[in-house]
């Protein structure tokens, strides 16, 4: 069998070359392939610069004619090393002529290693021999950072770095060479068809063709939706996107990328179906996005046009880390999902965010998220509902708060009282700017979060809303709910207000004193319930009216120790560290007994008796030989060191009961501990009364 002599040229000026997407990636190159590559190197630079006149023959390229296409079925690897010798010695002077013909080779084993094969020939670069060629390619304007991901181009980035070792730098003379018709660099070409063989011999020619993963597998399906032009940013701009949120790890693996971005299709396309679909658990938990996205995104249709205008929004989004990581996991919560789609939402109205529109995004967003992240959306049908509001919502985007303070309508699908109180703020920014920046001043605090119609309640005054008592009580509320007092500074906040009255909420057969954390579900059964009840929040204004927030500490003190009442509530404003005691901050009351929760209220395995921790913390204050022992049954224990010798104390049934431990029987000593105690109980009052 004789076969005719190709060189590169040959084969690329008579034919496109497009590396199939079933091949594998581009493995010549790859840094574990370095030795070979060097030596293959070597051979074509002894080539092309010896003396004497040499060539040199890479041997059968396999390959099947379609239409002037010419699709190498084995050499792939040969015909890219060659494609990236040309290009590295043409680096500044190749013609327009020459450009046209070097980019009709294409890789399509990943759209970005096409694109990226037709970028570096198209786009110029100022070579720096002083500077690694890849480094000058990655820092080119038209680089993707997504590329450094895509196998094929990193082993091509580091194949022009051993080019470059071994050429130093461009070379015009040596280009010539190579595409002149006595190219030292040549190797037989076997047309498929010529020899009446069918594409089934690739499986037997070549058996390391690689499978498509899931996302390539959708991708490709996926693709035949988009124009050209889309089509492409499937594998650029829009991959970019997701690979920047994978850019801050040590090694970064490029199914982690694709997995986000699969997340975001489908993520994004359950929200456009929930538009329209009233969808529940079942579609929920088995949303199939092959089964799903050509129903969703037809041709031309109004979804497909959306989903490009968001991923074109965001390839330069700012917010991204911030608000967007979470939707691009396996399952986001309702919160996420509504999150985001408010953000899609502003990308389809108004395009990305640019200088024009910014205020008009953040009046939005801020509207959106006060009312998501206020409403318990726990079910499928509660977040349909609300992703239809915020639809109908986006219909007056660019008019936001005067649609607001206007409409007499109810906005559906989120908690009635969160949408009211939006309608409350948006005439109070409407008719001041001050009245916006101290509202975005409070809402934005991360107990608040855009929850403070209570605190509007209390600013008014003669029925109108007056901005200085508002940003008065905002500052105490931001002070009392600020991390340093949140859970310390001696429980000060919670013990003086409770002198204005019995503030605690009820939570199954316990009370709280109301833990301060942030989720919604606590929120809703701790604060939220005293800023709501008609008398519990008319304790909390009263004491921000009895203290100046010049000099609240020093008030709250005041008020500590003015408070009288010779009562239980007394012992916890009295003595510090009760409150500190209980988890959750709850306490139950069994009969005449008041447990501490030690542990999770809801089992009680470990509990304090109020009046007999309060014993102990007055006895430590003379003693350090004394210690607390709580209880899983019903009668904690006291134990006290009095003079070398060791005593119980404990308290039932409102008595209290002295004795000997740890082989101690002095009685004496006993009696004169006895009568040191009691005194002690009945000046500070630590004995229940029937």
């Amino acid at each position: 069998m004789i076969t005719k002599e190709y060189s590169f040229w040959d084969l690329i000026t008579n034919y496109d070359i497009e590396i199939p997407a079933i091949q594998r990636d581009y493995a010549q190159g790859r840094k574990s392939e370095s030795r070979i590559a060097k030596a293959l190197i070597s051979d074509l630079h002894d080539v092309l610069t010896s003396i004497e006149t040499k060539k040199i023959n890479l041997h059968f390229v396999y390959g099947k004619i379609d239409n002037d296409h010419l699709i190498p079925l084995d050499g792939q690897q040969r015909l890219t090393t060659l494609f990236l010798l040309h290009w590295f010695l043409s680096i500044g002077t190749l013609s327009e002529s020459s450009k046209k013909t070097l980019s009709k080779f294409t890789y399509e084993t990943r759209p970005s290693s096409e694109d990226f094969c037709l970028k570096l020939v198209k786009e110029s670069l100022k070579y720096d021999s002083d500077k690694k060629v890849s480094e000058q390619i990655e820092n080119a304007k038209w680089f993707f950072l997504s590329w450094k991901n895509d196998p094929t181009i990193a082993a091509m980035l580091n194949m022009l770095d051993i080019i470059q070792s071994k050429f130093v730098k461009p070379n015009e003379n040596l280009f010539n060479q190579l595409i002149g018709d006595s190219s030292p660099i040549q190797f037989h070409f076997l047309p498929l068809e010529r020899f009446k063989l069918d594409d089934k011999i690739y499986v037997k020619m070549n058996s390391r063709g690689k499978p498509l993963t899931e996302f390539e597998n959708f991708k490709s399906n996926f693709s035949i939706l988009f124009d050209d032009g889309n089509k492409s940013k499937l594998d650029n701009e829009w991959l970019d996107i997701f690979w920047k949120f994978e850019k801050e790890k040590a090694k970064i693996n490029i199914n982690d990328v694709d997995k986000k971005y699969l997340n975001f299709i489908i993520n994004a396309t359950l929200n456009f179906c929930a538009e329209t679909i009233d969808i529940d658990k079942k579609i929920k938990d088995n949303f199939n996005i092959f089964d799903e996205y050509q129903a969703v995104y037809q041709q031309n249709s109004e979804s497909l046009k959306q989903m490009t205008i968001v991923l074109d929004a965001l390839t330069a989004f700012s917010d991204k880390e911030r608000i967007f990581e979470k939707f691009l996991e396996d399952d986001p919560d309702y919160w996420d999902r509504l999150r985001f789609y408010a953000i899609m939402q502003f990308f389809i109205k108004k395009g990305s965010i640019n200088d024009s529109n910014t205020e008009l995004y953040k009046r939005w967003i801020r509207v959106c998220f006060n009312l998501i992240n206020n409403t318990l959306i726990q079910s499928p049908d509660t977040f349909y509902k609300a992703i239809r509001s915020i639809k109908k919502l986006s219909e007056n985007i660019d008019n936001l708060y005067e649609y607001l303070a206007t409409s007499e309508n109810r906005i559906e699908g989120f908690l009635q009282k969160q949408g009211d109180e939006e309608k409350i703020k948006a005439r109070l920014i409407l008719d001041s700017k001050d009245w916006e920046t101290e509202i975005f001043n409070i809402e934005n605090h991360y107990y608040f979060a855009g929850q403070i119609g209570f605190i509007l309640e209390f600013s008014k005054k003669n029925e109108i809303y007056d901005l200085a008592l508002f940003k008065d009580y905002s500052s105490k509320l931001k002070t009392f709910f600020s991390s340093e007092y949140r859970e310390n500074k001696d429980g000060l906040f919670q013990r003086a207000l409770l002198t204005f009255g019995e503030y605690l909420v009820s939570i199954n057969y316990c009370k709280t004193f109301c833990s301060f954390n942030s989720s919604l579900r606590e929120k809703m059964d701790n604060w939220r319930k005293v800023f709501e009840d008609k008398d519990k929040k008319i304790f909390l204004k009263n004491l921000l009216d009895s203290i100046s927030i010049n000099n609240f500490e020093n008030d709250l003190v005041n008020i500590i120790d003015n408070y009288s009442e010779r009562d239980w509530k007394g012992l916890i404003i009295k003595n510090k560290g009760i409150i500190e005691y209980c988890d959750k901050y709850r306490i139950a009351q069994w009969g005449s007994k008041i447990a501490l929760s030690r542990s999770p209220a809801d089992n009680w395995r470990r509990h304090a008796d109020l009046y007999s921790y309060a014993l102990f913390l007055e006895l430590k204050k003379d003693s350090k030989n004394v210690e607390y022992k709580d209880s899983s049954d019903d009668i904690p224990w006291i134990f006290i060191n009095w003079k070398g010798k060791f005593y119980y104390i404990q308290e039932e049934d409102s008595k209290y009961s002295f004795g000997f431990c740890k082989g101690n029987n002095d009685q004496i000593g006993l009696e004169e501990m006895q009568q040191n105690v009691e005194k002690i109980i009945l000046q500070k009052n630590l004995q229940k009364h029937n």
